[in-house]
């Protein structure tokens, strides 16, 4: 069962895990925009006071829970939503669980890289110190916790994938690498705000449907990175977008707007280890399939 089977990373999961031959069950707040008529779609408002545990009855018995629902924004503060993320990526799963008919044998938490902070050395492994400085960081944190005890306690094979910065066909259009994407559709150079020399790991969905695939199929218990493991700059995002388009555009800078970012990047070792992901998508070629539009 996916929960959040109708997003941006959930129709991914969803394909990849019925290509494996598997029943899927989707459950999400509205059926996707292109459905496969192999899942089984099941529709629930989960920030409903009832709509978990009405999506745990329509389901019935089932092997494997992925959890991908979350409400993802980047504020620092800690304001009037963060109750309803709380709700979504906390309260709810354990609502939805402990009203299964009866207990999977694995359970998969789309979590993220926020919960650890700002790195005190890099690339930041799992055993990093976890001190999120965003509301949605101490949401997915807050929920790792949880998951665990749950899982320990139910004797239920409990994994979080701290994702990076995804990326992909399909990404959400306020994100930056869709927004230099159209700015040289329409023949603009992609505008960089800084120096760009801000360092990120971006990672293609498709990577990250391919860990949590690996993470159901084995059983797999634990906290992993799901990263590239290749650090780059922003200014070297927008020179990749760039080439796209016309081969003479060039990234412009506006140094008079700061960035703010952070630089990071994380250890991807505990990953191709324990759940044998295979080498990360090379980042150009996730950029063309991006371009081209090529959803799996």
């Amino acid at each position: 069962m996916v929960v959040g089977g109708s997003g941006f990373v959930g129709r991914y999961v969803v394909r990849r895990i019925l290509a494996r031959g598997w029943e899927v069950i989707n459950v999400d707040l509205r059926a996707p925009h292109r459905p496969s008529s192999a899942e089984r779609m099941i529709v629930a408002d989960l920030l409903a006071q009832d709509g978990p545990e009405v999506a745990a009855r329509k389901c019935g018995p089932v092997d494997a829970v992925v959890w991908l629902a979350a409400s993802i924004r980047q504020i620092t503060r800690v304001d009037e939503r963060a109750r309803g993320d709380i709700q979504l990526m906390v309260y709810a799963p354990l609502q939805f669980l402990g009203t299964l008919s009866s207990k999977p044998r694995s359970l998969t938490y789309l979590s993220s890289i926020e919960v650890y902070g700002r790195p005190k050395q890099l690339p930041v492994h799992e055993d990093h110190q976890t001190e999120p400085f965003t509301a949605y960081g101490a949401a997915k944190l807050c929920a790792e916790h949880y998951m665990d005890v749950w899982g320990r306690k139910n004797k239920v094979a409990m994994a979080a994938l701290r994702a990076a910065f995804i990326y992909g066909p399909g990404q959400h259009s306020g994100n930056v690498i869709p927004r230099f994407i159209e700015a040289v559709r329409r023949g603009e150079p992609p505008t960089v705000y800084g120096t760009g020399n801000d360092l990120r790991d971006d990672v293609f969905v498709d990577d990250v449907a391919l860990a949590i695939e690996l993470t159901v199929a084995k059983g797999a218990s634990g906290a992993f990175n799901v990263a590239s493991g290749h650090p780059h700059t922003l200014w070297e995002v927008a020179e990749a977008v760039a080439k796209l388009g016309q081969p003479s555009l060039q990234p412009k800078r506006r140094l008079d707007v700061s960035s703010n970012w952070i630089d990071r990047w994380y250890s991807i070792e505990r990953a191709r280890q324990v759940l044998q992901c295979p080498e990360p998508t090379p980042f150009e070629r996730g950029l063309a399939a991006m371009w081209n539009e090529e959803m799996p």
